[in-house]
């Protein structure tokens, strides 16, 4: 089987290599930007469900000065009012 496979390449390989040059960069851009562009949106929705399933047991990290927004917040609210 693979020895089929190695054939059906090489000749694949042979045949685009032999084609004129526009002709083979139309040929690579008609078949590799569908095809990139599917694994790009697999990668992404991959990386959208592991991102979504670690959420929920990973607390961000605190913000650049140790203190949550909303704490922040409140703090600089009480020291306006005093």
């Amino acid at each position: 089987m693979f020895d089929w496979v190695a054939d059906t390449w090489d000749g694949i390989e042979l045949w685009v290599a032999q084609l004129w040059f526009p002709l083979q960069f139309a040929l690579v851009m008609v078949v590799l930007l569908p095809l990139l562009r599917a694994v790009a949106w697999l990668i992404e929705r991959v990386v959208d469900k592991v991102s979504a399933w670690l959420a929920p047991r990973y607390r961000a990290e605190p913000t650049l000065w140790g203190i949550e927004e909303k704490e922040r917040a409140a703090e600089a609210g009480s020291r306006r009012s005093s």
